[in-house]
């Protein structure tokens, strides 16, 4: 079994659309994808599976990106688990933002899937060291 097939990517978005194009990036990866609709099932689904990194999207009503990613990083068993932000904002404010909130990227939609998987693979990488 390659590393990639126990790696556990949790992608995040309120809309079940970018979900699925989320999905479809990491469709021949080997990594095993969890989905979730929103910042409190996220908390809850890390809370309950071990996940490798995060996909997380910025605006989502209830709590927002960056509100979770906060909470995420303040919970001792979840600060470490590297967070993307996945958002259409791509004013530099928000791409600070996400930064302050923990981030360790910050990709615009559309993503491009190259860059996705690349990213991904990064941060991954580093965090094995």
């Amino acid at each position: 079994m390659s590393e990639c097939e126990k790696t556990t990517i949790l992608l995040v978005d309120d809309r079940p659309e970018n979900l699925f194009a989320l999905g479809r990036i990491f469709e021949d990866s080997g990594y095993i994808l969890l989905q979730a609709g929103s910042g409190y099932e996220a908390l809850r689904i890390v809370l309950q599976t071990h996940i490798d990194l995060i996909l997380l999207d910025v605006r989502m009503p209830g709590m927002d990106g960056y509100q979770t990613c906060e909470r995420l990083k303040a919970n001792e068993r979840t600060r470490d688990i590297p967070v993307i932000f996945i958002s259409a904002l791509d004013d530099i404010r928000d791409k600070i933002n996400g930064f302050k909130a923990g981030g360790v990227d910050y990709v615009t939609k559309p993503p491009q899937a190259e860059e996705v998987l690349a990213r991904v693979n990064a941060h991954l990488a580093i965090r094995q060291l």
